[in-house]
This record gives structure tokens, C-alpha cells and sequence, in this order.
């Protein structure tokens, strides 16, 4: 996104582009089903029906796949058209099949085509930062059935796990982090920049500036892996506002914190760790890599042991659970 574009939709994909999204997922953890499975646990304790789930800001469809395993009916959501051209050819037999129906919304509009009191569970994964908050939980909880359950969930930035190597391989990732995004975020106008304090800020308190009112909801559980990694993909360096973490925990909600360095393993080479910081952003482009960067890239490859040397990465992780009353 050029400086002279200002949306604070920055995550929008111009159009389709299936490497972009193979890259995506390629790069991102995978959420497996021991995670999964504390969603479905929590649901169970709460409520348990299974007739309708919708997963907002859906992306490439991949956590409306999982669900369709579990509910009759899945709606996968997401604001961008271009996003749901792409789980439309991810999903196959189940869109054709009815199974899973797409359906183009904000999360804070979702109300509005949505039945009251009609969902039995809403997932919201990796989207939170980049959503009106206070808007999207009122909806969400207009749509849902009485207990029914909200999961969110989102990681951030990929931290070297092997002790001999993150101090000196991690603040090398961070300044390559931080140049990539300063493009962006210092480039854009008010209304993006805005959207990237939101979501820096918000990144920056693991959601804990996420409100769960205890009038409309019950039984809040907070639960944060590595929550001594930092969570924001990139730090202060990048961005032309202060970061500014907050919270709105609210009394008698739970919060459960576990450093597992082994959490959503995945294991890069140089390759692997450019290619995470290329699918960070629709708009990033290694055609734009500076001399800078490419440097920075050889001294991180010589600090991860060399060619083809391959390093074991985590990353920091909070899931919000709540039931409405």
C-alpha cells in the first residue's frame, strides 16, 4: 500500500493470487487439534450444540474446514472478497455441497445478516487487531445462542525457541521485521494509521484490552502461551506512535499463562524465515528488499549456523474463551 492509499483495510489482497496464499499458510503456524479441542471442551462445558458455527474473518478457510468436521452447518466470513475467492476454491465440496456457505462481512456488520440468537459457536482467528473490538463483540453476542461460545484467538511473531541461538538470532528478525513494516506504517495516512496503532496496541496487550462485559458474558477464560515473547510482528522502531498495551481484564475471569517453547513448532531454514516475513503483508514485495535487508538477511543466516542451517521457531498465543449469558 503506497502512502497515497489510506484504508485502514490494509490486509485486503488486491486479487487472487494463489502463491500468496500457499506462502500464507505455508508460513503461519498450523493450529492442531489439541488446540482445537479447548475450544470444543470449553463449548461442551457450556453449551455443547453443534447445529451452527461461524468463523469470522475466515481468510483462506482453513479453521471453517476444521469446523465442519463438528457443526451441521459452518458460515465462513470475511470482509474481503478477493479473501473468499480463495476459500471458495480451498473449500471445494464443501461450499458446492452447502456445508460451509461464504458470506462477504465486517465482523462488526455481522448482525445484520445474521439471525439473532442463531449460533451455537463464533471463532474469530488472527483477525482482533484489525477489528472494531467493542463493535464485534456486541454482534457476536446478538447472534449467539444463550451459552453459546466465542473463541478468539491470535499469534504474533515467530521467536527463535532454541535458548544458544535467540539472543542472537531474534533482535536480527526483529530489525528485519521492523524495516518491512515501518514501509507501511509510516507511509500511510490518518485512517491507516489509526488502524495500525489500534491493532499494534491491542497485539501489544495479548487482547487484554479486548472487553468481555459481564452483563452479556460469563466464565471469560484468557489463555497466553510464551506471553514473555512479544506479541506485536514488529516493535516501537517500526511505527510512528507510541505502542501503548492496555487491559480491561474484568473480575472473576480466568487467566492461564504457560511458556511451552515446543507450542506450534515449525522448524525454518533462512528460506523459511523470509518467507514468513513476506506473507506478513499483501503489500510486501521482495522486488522492494533493500541492500540493507538482504545484508541482514545473510548476517541471520550466519547466526542460525549457516547455509541451510535449520532452526526450531514458537510463537506467542492468546484464545479468549467466553459464553453468553
Amino acid at each position: 500500500m503506497s502512502s497515497t492509499e489510506d484504508n485502514s483495510n490494509f490486509f485486503k489482497r488486491a486479487n487472487y493470487d494463489e502463491d500468496y496464499w500457499n506462502n500464507y499458510l505455508a508460513a503461519r503456524p498450523e493450529y492442531d487439534q489439541p488446540f482445537y479441542h479447548l475450544v470444543y471442551d470449553y463449548h461442551n462445558r457450556h453449551s455443547g450444540l453443534t447445529t451452527n458455527a461461524h468463523d469470522v474473518g475466515t481468510g483462506p478457510g482453513q479453521v471453517a474446514a476444521e469446523l465442519s468436521t463438528h457443526f451441521d452447518k459452518v458460515v465462513a466470513s470475511d470482509v474481503n472478497d478477493t479473501h473468499l475467492a480463495v476459500a471458495r476454491i480451498r473449500l471445494g465440496s464443501l461450499v458446492t455441497s452447502k456445508k460451509v456457505e461464504l458470506r462477504q462481512s465486517s465482523a462488526e456488520g455481522l448482525e445484520q445478516t445474521t439471525p439473532p440468537g442463531s449460533v451455537d459457536l463464533i471463532t474469530a482467528a488472527e483477525c482482533f487487531p484489525l477489528i472494531d473490538a467493542e463493535k464485534a463483540t456486541q454482534a457476536f453476542a446478538r447472534m449467539l445462542k444463550p451459552n453459546g461460545t466465542v473463541a478468539v484467538w491470535f499469534y504474533g511473531r515467530p521467536a527463535f525457541a532454541e535458548p544458544a541461538y535467540a539472543r542472537q538470532c531474534q533482535p536480527i528478525l526483529e530489525s528485519i521485521l521492523d524495516t518491512a513494516f515501518a514501509k507501511i506504517i509510516k507511509g500511510g495516512g490518518p485512517q491507516q494509521k489509526a488502524a495500525f496503532k489500534r491493532g499494534t496496541d491491542r497485539m501489544a496487550s495479548f487482547l487484554d484490552d479486548v472487553e468481555f462485559k459481564s452483563d452479556v458474558w460469563q466464565h471469560v477464560e484468557r489463555r497466553k502461551w510464551n506471553p514473555d515473547h512479544a506479541m506485536p510482528f514488529y516493535g516501537q522502531d517500526a511505527c510512528d506512535f507510541e505502542i501503548t498495551p492496555s487491559s480491561a481484564i474484568g473480575d472473576g475471569e480466568k487467566v492461564v499463562e504457560k511458556k511451552e517453547l515446543t507450542f506450534w513448532e515449525r522448524q525454518w531454514d533462512i528460506t523459511g524465515v523470509r518467507r514468513f516475513v513476506l506473507a506478513n503483508l499483501p503489500t510486501f514485495d521482495s522486488n522492494t528488499e533493500g541492500e540493507g535487508t538482504v545484508a541482514k538477511y545473510k548476517e541471520l543466516e550466519e547466526a542460525m549456523g549457516g547455509q541451510g542451517a535449520i532452526r526450531k521457531f514458537t510463537w506467542p498465543v492468546v484464545l479468549i474463551l467466553a459464553s453468553k449469558k
